[in-house]
């Protein structure tokens, strides 16, 4: 680079050999340039671009207790001491399959059959897995209870809180972000326009793909 008018501006520095190296004129050029300005584009058209505002949970995620197993909700007190040999034996309220609410609270001496997914009924501080019980229909044996309360469970929340800061301004948009805005519902995005971009090339070095190359 040989002219000194648009590269000095940017750098103030003036090369004692009246030359620039390719990190002077790159940070002039980078120095001229502005944003484009913003659009809405569908999500699916996101990826690889540039977010343009800050994205923050506004929920909790999940929105409530589920269980993470198939299995019964318990209460963990209920059936601490449980053994294959001498199992404990919990009255059925009801089943509760992904997608239905609870419609009863599991008090002492009971359980609810539930499905992975499924909300966690009030009362009930744990799920233990149908592998270590044994199910009689209106009852159910617990022959290996979990080591803590909480086992099995998915709290509210657990995986993002509401007001959470997600992804920042500015962040390229991958697969993971996409993911994370497809969480949120969001099928539209805000990202910063793109630029038009054309290559000049001078001389007549460069020939089209499959075409006979010079000396």
């Amino acid at each position: 680079v040989t002219d000194r008018s648009d590269v000095d501006a940017g750098t103030r520095q003036v090369p004692a050999d009246g030359m620039y190296t390719v990190e002077q004129a790159r940070a002039a050029v980078l120095e001229r340039i502005r944003p484009l300005g913003v659009e809405r584009v569908p999500l699916t058209e996101a990826v690889n671009r540039m977010l343009a505002d800050d994205l923050v949970a506004p929920y909790d995620n999940p929105p409530h207790d589920n269980s993470a197993m198939d299995g019964f909700a318990v209460r963990h007190a209920d059936v601490a001491g449980a053994t294959p040999a001498s199992p404990v034996i919990l009255h059925v309220l009801e089943d509760i399959p992904a997608g239905k609410v609870p419609q009863l609270a599991v008090g002492a001496g009971q359980a609810s059959r539930i499905m992975t997914g499924a909300l966690v009924p009030e009362g009930a501080d744990t799920v233990i897995r149908v592998e270590d019980t044994q199910d009689h229909g209106d009852s159910v044996d617990i022959l290996e209870p979990e080591d803590e309360a909480g086992e099995n469970v998915r709290c509210r929340g657990e995986d993002m809180k509401g007001g959470e800061a997600l992804i920042a301004a500015g962040t390229e948009l991958g697969p993971g972000e996409i993911g994370v805005l497809a969480t949120v519902q969001r099928p539209y995005v805000v990202v910063g326009r793109r630029p038009t971009v054309a290559i000049l090339s001078s001389g007549d070095e460069l020939v089209e793909v499959g075409d006979e190359r010079g000396p």
